[in-house]
């Protein structure tokens, strides 16, 4: 049942979400060690804040916050983001939003709650509300049906309340208009692209050139910070030799989970896209198609390589593969895309296929047909999966026990003592990246160990073989790599530096020749290089030969014919690029009635968050908040 409530626990309080990260509530008991008085981080007016609810927060927004970034949430993130600060705010913002809210006299009604408990699919069998499963899954995770309605309470208050506030924000006319020009106008330019590449040394740096440069750089070259843990793991293939499954919960699961054994028709194909918006002027479309045709036509002769053809054409990230999207079922693609692909053989290129992204050219590669297996095929899958479950759940049982007297003893080495586990305590330090000796490599794990201060407990943390608790034992911050170790890096290093260095002269001195007089056409062909124009862009659709974004777009958008040239060269990822200003056109009376609905939808939605936010520091600066343990 633990799974069970599990899977479903974030979906259904994401339902009455009130920030822009979920606070969960963990139904996780414990803490019982710890005086009322050390258990309390924070005052806001006459309610405390304690550590138990900082922690449920914390541990929740590093859920939120692995789930968005993935991979990509380094131990270096983490610091920035300062999640425990982050947690505590919200917790203050809540408590404060509460109080308001019953001095306003908005608050959920009891109808309300239950309403709403009925609708959690947590709690139905059958698509029905079940008053038995309710309790049971809250007697499971050690909480009264009293404790779970008040936090409910609380938690469509607050939506209440927020919903009002939001209702307050108006959006004129004028700012709309405003803004439809803003994002809508077109400009054309000129433009010529230097490539950093082509300027660096073909000599390799001499020694002393080296030692200066990792000298000046050292932050470039540092050994990642290390940390010593203790720890206690609960790994759930301990336990799963001594699972017993019911032949009927195989079937059982079997019944309530087609969808795992059911796989649908998929198909496996390349395309070729020529973008083109949905709304674009016929002349503009006639062009495009004008262009997908002849790459039609090289496509289906014999013998064409598609995956060349889409590399050299394809306007998407896809083409840089080749134009492979992989497989896919008929859902994951839009209607026309889908219908075309789906009617296709293998080996088969489709003609022009019209979508709200432009035209595609198609080629199948392979097809899945769609198959189902049966209870007997299925089965020892099932047995499996229940059984790693149900030793899953002993491990977090086991492990969530830990935890509490870890927390409470201030010591995972005490406390394994206590309660007579097995204890790792290595004297090896862990990079940032580790992995933990005899744990897999798990980037999550690691962010929230490297999360941890010195001789800080941690709670509980799940990780693909179970579950741990450990404790910093040292820390040992980063420092820079000695010379021997990263010279082969400073040299490459040094030399796209130089590469960069001489380039970037390069690019000011055509721009200082095209704005003398020469223009930039006149100006690039006498430097060698190649002049280009770009298609008519907007912020809301930008050019398909200019990848711009940020600061670089702000200074395209800028240019006009009082000021043909930006203040600088503009660098676009690995190379630098000179533009001149060519020309600049508002959209058409038509198109900016067309783009209002959209463009009033967004600006709404962001005056109805600054509006909450503002609203809330209102709260703030009304409240007395006192930090009563440092984080």
């Amino acid at each position: 049942m633990l799974q069970i409530f599990r899977k479903h626990a974030t979906s259904w309080l994401i339902k009455v979400a009130l920030f822009a990260i979920v606070i969960v509530f963990i139904f996780w008991g414990g803490y019982s060690y710890r005086s009322e008085k050390a258990s309390r981080i924070a005052r806001v007016d006459d309610h405390f804040i304690t550590i138990a609810e900082h922690q449920q927060a914390y541990d929740q927004l590093l859920q939120n916050y692995r789930q968005r970034f993935g991979n990509q949430l380094s131990p270096e993130l983490l610091s920035r983001l300062n999640l425990k600060q982050q947690a505590l705010n919200m917790l203050i913002d809540r408590t404060l939003v509460i109080k308001a809210a019953g001095e306003m006299g908005i608050e959920a009604t009891t109808a309300e709650v239950r309403q709403q408990i009925a609708t959690y699919p947590a709690f139905q069998s059958d698509g029905q509300f079940d008053h038995d499963r309710y309790l049971f899954l809250l007697r499971q995770n050690h909480m009264s049906p009293e404790q779970f309605e008040q936090q409910l309470h609380q938690d469509l208050t607050i939506a209440k309340i927020e919903q009002f506030i939001r209702s307050q924000a108006l959006v004129t006319r004028e700012t709309v208009a405003a803004q439809v020009l803003f994002d809508h106008a077109q400009i054309q330019v000129g433009f010529a692209r230097i490539q950093p590449s082509a300027f660096q040394p073909k000599t390799a740096a001499d020694d002393a050139a080296i030692k200066t440069f990792h000298e000046q750089h050292q932050d470039r070259y540092m050994e990642p910070a290390k940390r010593r843990f203790a720890w206690v793991a609960f790994k759930s293939a301990d336990h799963v030799a001594e699972m017993q499954v019911d032949p009927a919960a195989i079937a059982a699961y079997y019944s309530e989970h087609p969808d795992e054994f059911h796989q649908q028709k998929e198909v496996r194909a390349r395309h070729i896209l020529f973008r083109v918006a949905e709304d674009a002027p016929a002349d503009e479309v006639a062009k495009v198609k004008a262009a997908a045709a002849k790459v039609l036509a090289e496509a289906k002769r014999q013998g064409a390589d598609f995956a060349e053809l889409a590399k050299k054409h394809s306007q998407d990230s896809a083409g840089a593969q080749g134009g492979d999207l992989g497989f896919f079922t008929h859902e994951r693609m839009v209607p026309a895309f889908a219908d075309a692909a789906f009617a296709m053989k293998v080996g088969e290129v489709s003609d022009l296929v019209r979508t709200q992204f432009g035209f595609h050219i198609i080629k199948v590669e392979e097809v899945r047909e769609e198959t189902t297996r049966g209870l007997e095929q299925a089965t020892a899958e099932i047995e499996t999966k229940l059984k790693n479950d149900k030793a899953r759940d002993i491990a977090f049982g086991k492990a969530r026990d830990f935890a509490d007297v870890a927390l409470a003893e201030g010591d995972v080495v005490k406390a394994a003592a206590v309660e007579k586990l097995g204890l790792e305590a290595p004297e090896t330090w862990i990079p940032e990246r580790g992995p933990l000796p005899g744990i897999d490599p798990d980037p999550k794990l690691l962010g929230a160990l490297f999360s941890l201060n010195e001789g800080e407990v941690s709670p509980l943390l799940e990780w693909a073989g179970g579950y741990l608790v450990a404790q910093v034992k040292g820390v040992k911050a980063a420092e820079p790599s000695p010379l021997e170790a990263v010279r082969d890096r400073i040299a490459e290093d040094l030399k796209v530096d130089q590469g960069l260095q001489a380039a970037e002269k390069a690019a000011a001195d055509l721009l200082d020749t095209a704005r003398s007089g020469a223009g930039l056409k006149q100006a690039a062909t006498a430097a060698g290089l190649e002049y280009l124009e770009s298609d008519w862009f907007s912020r809301k659709k930008p050019s398909t030969s200019l990848r711009l974004f940020g600061e670089a777009s702000d200074q395209v958008f800028a240019l006009n014919s009082s000021r043909l040239f930006p203040e600088k060269p503009i660098k676009l990822g690995n190379e630098l690029v000179v533009c001149e200003f060519l020309g600049k056109q508002d959209p058409s009376p038509d198109d900016q009635e067309r783009a209002r609905p959209e463009t009033e939808k967004q600006i709404l939605a962001m005056k109805q968050q600054q509006l909450w936010q503002a609203w809330i520091e209102q709260q703030k600066s009304r409240g007395k908040v006192e930090i009563l343990q440092e984080l």
